[in-house]
């Protein structure tokens, strides 16, 4: 299940229980490993070279690259200088959970000798996760990229590094920015959405918050890796255009790296047009290095690199999961003469100026795996993820806020509480602290005027239903690492359930508990329809905050949710999961919301759609500008309701048709809350690489020249955009690294 721990998927139980390790590792194991004073599995016994004794380290060695007045570049060539060639391999081969009864998903063993401390890391992007207790289960990303609010994605990601440091996590496997191209992808829930705009708009404040804890964002996996089917073998070849990577799949990664300045880059299993992405020079050398100028370390996935040689070339400086970069063969073959020393130096250079760049060689996080990282204020951060990311897709007869003061009954109906997948799957699965599940939260507020069926048994649930005021009915999709979902059905009897309840009672609200979309045959009957996503460990007490009003769920679609399986993007074998080891991007740039724009198909609910309590009008638009500054954008905003609501004004861009572009692509927002009657002006900028296309002849971002149309709104359909307006431009190139985002 996981990509950086393979396991057999077993569910709802932490990975280090199921494979017998637990994070009762005593403290002077841990101490003893970080320092070096026992090296687990390996012989660094080596004689050291002549140094000078500038610095001591706590073993007593004389280390002069700790001290800090000492400009990183110089104090990695000393460490290098000091260096075997068996300890520099050491640092490249990263061990799995379980090694030496270590309980972090993996690491490399303390050099006493070098004081170099044990470096660990951890996934995930939904928090500290495979296992580890005492820690915030925060809502799916997906959630946090349904709140479109980048102040948001930094607290988020404030939880992740301040919860990694206290854990003694030293890299941050996270987070994941590839494009949700396809719903039924396994990791969908871990993605941050199908558009590269707000992918990138998240990603950057998400990686800067998790980095200020001196702890190594990882971000995963480069590039176009979107589907688990064949995952981990070479029948898994992307074939995907140029012009498709650079406009959808490449440009969050461009954002984030130029940025964000991540310590870190995971490459991904897939093939990329016949080349494995942990072997492509032209990802990791050509793009990744000399266009955007990364100066981090890239690191592989569990068991990605297939050609150890073609890793090393692309510059991959980490491997794990691998027969390769082992450190007792690559030492022989530096000796030997069969790999020279200027090569292993290469691939050390990156990761040893990140080790001093976080100062995690001199001033390390202490291992303390039993340490309690949740806290008050992390719980809060997990609670405004819930609450903001939730979407309110369908409210008849504003059914909806409840009033629950004079309910006199309520059923509900669901599994686990109610809460029937609190959180995803795989290696970013993070273990609970405080779980609220749906049925604690409401029975909390009602007591027995709470009427609960697990809806195992469907004439049990209706029985429930059918003398209850209102019903409300949970339910789920189940998304999980290394494998896909086969379709876009509920599992189970789900559909059939949430017919029957809503047959007993026309006062149905339904919830989804969903990594992504779902298809809903049930939909015209359904009065109310509230996406919850993977809610976290609050999730009980943030569905009755949004049942109930307290909070206004002003969450938009990151993705698109198609109103049938066919047609729809990638909805064929060839263009997801593969025939022949390849898997066609037919769609192109058409991914999402773009594709249904440009086939003219009506999806069920359209990518940025989301309903609020209160009602929201636009006015005032005005916008202006040229290819060499960009385009500001300015509109008012007004609360046009009785109740304080929030709301998500985005901005769309036409470009001339003569480009080939979609009809309309996100290019800025703004989350606003306001009173009622209460206004607000948004201010909106569009930098020039935002109004830009990839032309392949020039291999460069342009701007063609010609009339570009704005939209202002509150989602991406005509409907939703109220306000129009048209800006020309002059024709501009402007070089390869300066595309949107």
């Amino acid at each position: 299940m996981p990509s950086e721990c393979k396991s057999s998927g077993v569910r709802a139980r932490g990975l280090l229980g199921l494979i017998g390790i637990t994070t009762a590792v005593t403290g002077a194991l841990l101490a003893s490993i970080r320092s070096g004073s026992a090296r687990p599995g390996l012989r660094l016994d080596a004689p050291a070279p002549p140094q000078a004794a500038s610095v001591v380290g706590s073993s007593g060695a004389s280390c002069p690259w700790l001290s800090s007045s000492t400009a990183v570049g110089t104090r990695v060539d000393e460490l290098l200088h000091a260096m075997t060639p068996l300890e520099e391999a050491t640092l490249l081969h990263l061990l799995k959970v379980g090694t030496d009864g270590i309980p972090y998903q993996g690491f490399t063993p303390g050099m006493a000798r070098l004081c170099i401390p044990m470096i660990t890391e951890q996934d995930g992007a939904a928090g500290v996760a495979m296992g580890f207790h005492d820690v915030t289960q925060l809502p799916a990303p997906i959630a946090d990229a349904a709140a479109f609010d980048p102040a948001l994605a930094g607290r988020y990601g404030d939880v992740i590094g301040a919860e990694d440091a206290t854990k003694g996590v030293d890299v941050a496997l996270a987070p994941t920015i590839n494009i949700d191209r396809s719903p039924q992808w396994g990791r969908s829930y871990e993605s941050l959405g199908e558009d590269p705009f707000l992918t990138g708009t998240l990603a950057v404040p998400l990686v800067q918050s998790i980095q200020s804890h001196r702890v190594v964002a990882s971000v995963k996996h480069l590039a176009a890796y979107n589907q688990e089917t064949k995952r981990g073998t070479l029948q898994d070849d992307s074939i995907v255009s140029t012009r498709a990577l650079r406009e959808i799949y490449l440009p969050a990664w461009s954002a984030v790296v130029q940025q964000a300045h991540p310590g870190s880059i995971m490459c991904a299993y897939d093939l990329v047009n016949g080349t494995p992405s942990c072997e492509s020079l032209d990802l990791l050398q050509q793009v990744l290095h000399d266009e955007w100028q990364f100066n981090g370390f890239v690191r592989s996935d569990c068991g990605s690199v297939y050609h150890e040689a073609a890793a090393m070339a692309a510059g991959v400086s980490q491997v794990k999961c691998s027969p390769f970069y082992d450190p007792a063969t690559l030492d022989d073959a530096v000796r030997t003469g069969r790999i020279s020393r200027a090569t292993l130096d290469a691939l050390a250079r990156p990761l040893l100026r990140v080790l001093f760049r976080f100062d995690l060689i001199a001033n390390p996080h202490q291992a303390d795996a039993d340490a309690v990282a949740t806290t008050p204020a992390h719980q809060a951060v997990a609670l405004a993820t819930a609450e903001e990311g939730t979407v309110l897709l369908k409210n008849t007869g504003h059914l909806l806020p409840l009033d629950l003061a004079h309910l006199s009954s309520i059923a509900l109906v669901g599994a686990n509480g109610g809460t029937p997948m609190p959180a995803g799957y795989g290696a970013v699965h993070v273990q609970p602290t405080h779980p609220v599940n749906a049925l604690a939260a409401l029975r909390a507020r009602l007591g027995d005027r709470v009427r609960y069926s697990d809806g195992a048994n469907i004439t049990d649930a209706v029985q429930v239903a059918r003398h209850a005021q209102v019903a409300v009915v949970v339910v789920s999709d189940v998304e999980a690492e290394d494998r896909d979902r086969p379709n876009l059905e509920l599992p189970g009897n789900q559909d059939q359930l949430v017919e029957a309840v809503e047959a007993a009672n026309p006062r149905t609200v339904v919830v989804l508990e969903t990594g992504s979309a779902v298809l809903m045959p049930w939909l015209a009957h359904t009065p109310a329809l509230v996406e919850t996503w993977y809610p976290g460990e609050v999730a009980g007490t943030s569905l009755v905050a949004v049942l109930s009003g307290e909070i206004d769920p002003g969450g938009k679609l990151p993705v698109t949710f198609p109103a049938s399986a066919t047609p729809r993007p990638a909805d064929s074998p060839d263009t997801f999961g593969g025939v022949g080891g390849k898997t066609s991007y037919a769609e192109g740039i058409d991914v999402g919301y773009r594709w249904y724009q440009a086939k003219g198909t009506t999806p069920a609910f359209a990518f940025g759609f989301g309903l609020s309590y209160t009602s929201f009008g636009f006015s005032a638009l005005r916008a202006t500008g040229d290819s060499g500054a960009g385009v500001s954008v300015r509109a008012t905003v007004t609360n046009t309701g009785r109740v304080a609501g929030s709301d998500v004004v985005q901005c769309y861009l036409g470009a001339p048709a003569s480009t080939g572009e979609p009809p309309r692509q996100l290019r800025g927002y703004q989350r606003v809350t306001l009173q009622p009657g209460q206004s607000t002006t948004v201010l909106l900028h569009l930098a020039p690489g935002d109004l830009a296309q990839w032309s392949d002849p020039q291999r460069a971002w342009v701007v063609a020249p010609g009339a570009y149309r704005l939209w202002i709104g509150d989602g991406s359909e005509p409907s939703e955009l109220p306000l129009a307006a048209t800006v020309s431009l002059a024709a501009a190139n402007l070089g390869s690294n300066s595309g949107p985002a």
